[in-house]
């Protein structure tokens, strides 16, 4: 009995078909109604007809009222698609948010691992991370895959890394500080000092880089255990000397030549990019705009004059200058040094007669390793002249000018006698720093003469205010603190020294 329909449902079923079919389902099941039986008027297929025929009556008829409200039934359609669309929609807005969260997660751990863009013009090859590690390894570099081991090495986060490296043609930040400093033969200097930031990132690329590598013996400019006085002495006694300086030489040395380097040593294009990035700066002009201050890059990228990387840099790009100049040399019974951008060569005996063939060959090496000779810096020192080499004297043996230092005693005399106001030395508008600097360069050549001049200048130093941790100062700081001491100095001024100057 428990399976006994209650009336309600006999009333849905006889509604849905007729009362007929529902009699015969119920005799059916209780076992009335026996298969091949007439036990009914009414046989068992016209009955499933009629049931049939009915519920299919009946589905038209539901079917012509809702077509009789055709308004009705279309503003049921278009609710059903709404609020179809509405789902639809907020799935999709939920989705894209998910995948947008994702992709940023992505980029966040992406961005805290690797560098894929660093401006315009620079970035392509990012992505090149295929090295030569055993070019490194034979020439002792460390092996570097990609720019979170660099980031790593240099102790700093990939982040920094990438700010230090950004190329930009117009930014609200720089990273150095510019100034001009005056040159020995006139005119000004432009000198670019890196910021403390950058200027550790250059230090680590400095010692644990470009410091590494060999340097010819001819290389003497910003070589460890090797100086001007070094540079010098295998000119000695020579009958002829040739100088020639190299023009515009940081400046000649682009970003794209930098780049090449660190391939050459065995890196790969994407750490290449990076340390170039870091080692070089364009030129850039500061504007104002709005009360905000811009700088606007000029130039291609080059070396700055002033980053502790660039004469490294420059030794190591110059090796096949130096190689060919080298064997020129050799071949026409020449010697051959270089310290910086100055490049000289001397002979004696037969070998001077090829001067002539051996400046033929200069200008064509230097002008096939894309350099500059400066027409005005081209000296040809025969016998019977001064030579000089980097400022040293080398007729005989290592020595100073005696006519500039007769000059440096006599200004020494009248500072002593009548203070610092109206002098100067070498057209440096700072005198302090200038004569400490150049009693230094003559303790380096003549230890005897420098000793004594050293305790005369360190007793002006000390009576006019120049103290030992100046040095530690910026150029800036130096300047205005010699400005200040200068300004004192004036209302002290007794005789009008400088006009004999």
């Amino acid at each position: 009995m428990s399976n006994q329909p209650n009336r309600q449902q006999l009333y849905d079923r006889i509604k849905a078909s007729t009362r007929d079919a529902v009699i015969l389902e119920e005799m059916k099941r209780f076992g009335f109604w026996k298969k091949d039986e007439a036990q009914s008027i009414v046989p068992e297929t016209l009955i499933e007809k009629e049931a049939a025929l009915t519920r299919e009556l009946r589905d038209l008829l539901e079917k012509q009222q809702r077509f009789q409200n055709r308004e009705q039934a279309l503003i049921e359609v278009r609710r059903a698609r709404l609020e179809a669309s509405k789902k639809k929609r907020a799935e999709n807005k939920l989705l894209r948010k998910q995948q947008k969260e994702q992709k940023a997660a992505r980029w966040k751990e992406k961005k805290e691992k690797e560098i894929i863009y660093l401006g315009e013009d620079v970035s392509p090859g990012l992505n090149n991370v295929s090295a030569n590690p055993d070019n490194l390894n034979k020439q002792k570099l460390p092996v570097i895959a990609n720019a979170e081991e660099l980031a790593k090495a240099m102790k700093t986060t990939v982040a920094e890394l990438r700010f230090l490296a950004y190329h930009r043609t117009v930014s609200k930040t720089t990273h150095y500080q510019r100034f001009y400093i005056p040159k020995k033969t006139g005119g000004k200097r432009l000198i670019s000092t890196p910021m403390p930031r950058l200027k550790s990132a250059q230090h680590w690329v400095l010692e644990n880089i470009l410091e590494l590598p060999e340097i010819k013996d001819t290389a003497h400019g910003f070589v460890k255990k090797r100086s001007i006085v070094s540079n010098a002495v295998p000119h000695l006694k020579a009958e002829v000397v040739i100088n020639v300086d190299l023009k515009d030489f940081f400046p000649s040395i682009d970003y794209k030549r930098v780049k090449g380097l660190f391939i050459s040593l065995g890196y790969s294009e994407q750490i290449a990019i990076i340390l170039g990035l870091l080692c070089t700066e364009p030129e850039s002009d500061q504007i104002e705009l709005d009360g905000q201050k811009y700088y606007v890059a000029g130039t291609e990228r080059f070396l700055p004059q002033g980053a502790p990387t660039s004469p490294a840099i420059t030794n190591l790009i110059c090796r096949k200058l130096d190689a060919r100049l080298i064997g020129i040399s050799k071949k026409l019974g020449f010697t051959y040094t270089r310290y910086a951008d100055d490049l000289t060569f001397s002979a004696s005996g037969e070998a001077v007669k090829s001067v002539k063939t051996l400046m033929g060959f200069i200008r064509k090496i230097v002008k096939d390793e894309n350099l500059n000779i400066h027409p005005d810096k081209l000296r040809i020192l025969r016998k019977g002249s001064r030579k000089e080499v980097t400022g040293i004297v080398v007729n005989d043996k290592p020595a100073i000018n005696s006519k500039e230092l007769d000059r440096f005693r006599a200004l020494l005399f009248q500072i002593e006698k009548d203070g610092i106001a109206g002098k100067h030395w070498k057209n440096s508008p700072h005198l302090l720093p200038s004569i400490k600097g150049y009693v230094n360069f003559i303790s380096m050549v003549d230890q005897e003469k420098g000793k004594a001049l050293k305790v005369r200048v360190d007793a002006i130093l000390q009576k006019h205010g120049y103290k030992h941790e100046i040095r530690h100062k910026s150029k800036q700081q130096i300047a205005k603190e010699q400005e200040r001491i200068e300004a004192e100095a004036v209302h002290q001024k007794k005789k009008p020294w400088w006009k004999f100057w």
